[in-house]
């Protein structure tokens, strides 16, 4: 009867998602210890504010959703209100927490049943490398460090010992869907020679260009990140840009290191006060995913292509 139970209360914690956050598990101070006690199951718990905005919370989002391939491993948030009903407030007592702390995250396993604390810079990429450390192979932002490394050592001298080391490797970060990418484009170097990695990259870059599915473009941007290291080459998606500028939608299938290339001017939103049918401000199309409902849900007094940056309206900088 315990593995059946198991399996329903995981089902029952799945359905607490976050309604703001997909693959986020919505705790409280009861839950909590209740998802803890279940034994074979990690947990990354982040404990903040109710509401965050801005690069830290799309830090968070980021790594819901990165975990959602690992069956055995989820990703929570407590949110402590300090005021009215101070809910949660007694999760922020008890690791001896304040305000200012805010947000903190806690990795709990079978070995680290208390809670062992990030320390790092908030940012998903350092939180990942931090996780793997304790053998949580969380999928990469970008492409995977492990074999990056020896995919410098295969452009020195490529040789068959690489590919076979690289097969290894891909088994290890199997829930990623960038490893096997390295594999292939290995095979066929070697068997092709050194251009196809730029051959390769424009082949795909035409792709991502014209009219792609979803799923087709998410497979396409995968391999692009994979091929512009065997090409040495760098894509956007790894460009910070200026205070004020925003990254490009596409940019992990745009390869550049400047910002006009990379990104976005500074722009307004002038959506307040409206909002579209839905409840909608323009913020809520600043996303790859709902960008493509701009004008969707548009009103007599709202116009998403008017008032909305991320849909090409707004007020932009000169």
């Amino acid at each position: 009867m315990v593995l059946p139970c198991l399996v329903l209360f995981a089902s029952l914690l799945v359905r607490t998602v976050s309604a703001g956050t997909h693959g986020c598990l919505k705790l409280d101070s009861l839950t909590l210890d209740k998802m803890l006690s279940m034994p074979g199951y990690g947990y990354l718990v982040k404990i903040d504010e109710p509401v965050r905005y801005g690069e830290q919370e799309q830090t968070f989002k980021s790594l819901c959703k990165l975990a959602y391939s690992l069956p055995d491993f989820f990703v929570g948030n407590v949110p402590v209100q300090q005021f009215n009903d101070k809910d949660n407030d007694d999760v922020r007592e008890r690791f001896n927490l304040t305000k200012q702390d805010f947000p903190v995250y806690y990795l709990f396993t079978a070995e680290l049943k208390d809670g062992f604390r990030y320390s790092g810079h908030i940012q998903a990429a350092n939180i990942i490398k931090w996780l793997r450390e304790f053998n949580i192979m969380m999928p990469s932002i970008d492409t995977i460090d492990e074999l990056d490394a020896l995919v410098n050592k295969f452009l020195k001298a490529p040789s068959e010992a690489h590919l076979v080391e690289a097969k290894s490797l891909v088994a290890k970060f199997s829930t990623d869907q960038k490893a096997p990418h390295y594999v292939k484009i290995m095979e066929k170097m070697l068997s092709k020679g050194p251009a196809y990695a730029k051959d390769e990259v424009a082949r795909v870059m035409k792709l991502l260009g014209g009219k792609v599915h979803p799923e087709k473009q998410a497979e396409l941007n995968a391999r692009l990140k994979v091929l512009k290291v065997f090409a040495e080459l760098e894509a956007c998606d790894m460009y910070k840009c200026p205070t004020g500028w925003k990254k490009k939608f596409d940019a992990a299938g745009v390869i550049g290191t400047d910002t006009e290339t990379c990104c976005n001017p500074p722009c307004a939103d002038t959506d307040e006060p409206e909002h579209d049918a839905q409840g909608h401000h323009c913020s809520y199309y600043d996303t790859d995913r709902t960008a493509r409902e701009c004008g969707d849900w548009d009103t007599g007094q709202f116009r998403a292509s008017k008032m909305c940056c991320s849909c090409g309206g707004g007020r932009r900088e000169q």
